[in-house]
């Protein structure tokens, strides 16, 4: 899709780095008394004897100078119904904490309810690298909870799904069959058909030389729905942080399909305009193969709960 060089196209070498899915984790320390975190998907294990993970925080970052002091710091592995607590720590400024629900961890670093995981560290050592500062933490006490994780790959976040070629075997026969996908709550199945749908859809968009990423084309949509309106307001709508979702955008200004006014209003160009009904009718007819063997009465139904849950919700 694309090759160069990192020092002329940073961008470029932003999304490949993309490519490697990784978990998100909220990072916390406490320091003289106050608070601090930030979301942070640079985390790794390093050791297991002795227990060493490690992550980086850019230098410019208004937590640099706490995190760069801290004697303690506590990773905080987000569960997958934690995203906006993601697009809370990604952003600046105070509050952050208001509402959450936190225990004190070692040093008196905050310890996030209903995490996936938590890693209590005391910090080992540092790094110089680059734009930013590598920290290696020592695990002093670790957590584990039945939760799904978070992840993030391809500049948006995701959520875990089985390998169909993966074979699990138990250690311990399981005392009850695991539930079908009519048990599952109808959020995670929504969650799950979606995934399914974006998977095919961007696979015949590339291959109908349409030349948009799925992003790229979901976000054409949400301005396309909401023309005239700043990206913020779009977030609910594209499912990533304020970052990435700028990122999105300045790829499809550049492409010429969208431009940003001088408050901040995002519209399509008359080139994104005719873009997006491109998009629309491929979208429609890939829709007829996937759903193909549906019956319409079915399809009806559940275009109306759809679109009801986001009447109801916009209002």
């Amino acid at each position: 899709m694309e090759k160069g060089d990192p020092s002329a196209d940073l961008d470029g070498f932003r999304r490949c780095l993309g490519e490697f899915a990784t978990g998100v984790t909220v990072i916390t320390t406490c320091l003289a008394g106050d608070r601090f975190g930030l979301t942070s998907n640079s985390f790794s294990s390093v050791s297991l004897d002795p227990p060493l993970v490690l992550w980086s925080i850019r230098r410019a970052s208004q937590s640099f100078a706490a995190f760069e002091a801290c004697p303690h710091f506590v990773v905080n592995v987000l569960a997958a119904d934690q995203r906006d607590l993601s697009q809370r720590f990604a952003k600046s400024g105070p509050g952050k904490f208001d509402g959450v629900d936190c225990r004190e961890g070692l040093g008196g670093a905050p310890i996030i309810a209903d995490v996936a995981a938590s890693f209590e560290c005391r910090r080992a050592a540092a790094f110089d690298g680059g734009h930013h500062l590598v920290l290696v933490g020592r695990v002093e006490h670790f957590c584990r909870y039945d939760r799904q994780p978070l992840l993030f790959a391809k500049g948006r976040y995701a959520v875990a799904a089985d390998h169909p070629d993966s074979r699990v075997v138990d250690a311990a026969p399981v005392a009850s069959p695991a539930p079908t996908t009519q048990e599952h709550p109808l959020s995670l199945l929504m969650v799950r058909a979606y995934s399914v749908m974006a998977t095919r859809l961007e696979r015949a968009r590339r291959s109908s030389g349409l030349g948009l990423s799925l992003m790229q084309a979901r976000l054409l949509k949400a301005v396309h729905a909401r023309s005239d309106t700043r990206l913020e307001d779009l977030l609910p709508e594209l499912f990533l942080d304020f970052n990435a979702s700028r990122h999105v955008l300045e790829s499809v200004v550049d492409l010429g399909l969208a431009e940003i006014a001088a408050d901040g209003r995002v519209k399509l160009t008359r080139s994104g305009d005719e873009r997006i009904e491109a998009i629309v009718e491929h979208t429609r007819e890939t829709e007829a193969l996937l759903f193909r063997g549906i019956f319409e009465g079915e399809l009806a139904t559940t275009r109306r709960v759809l679109g009801r849950i986001i009447d109801e919700q916009s209002g």
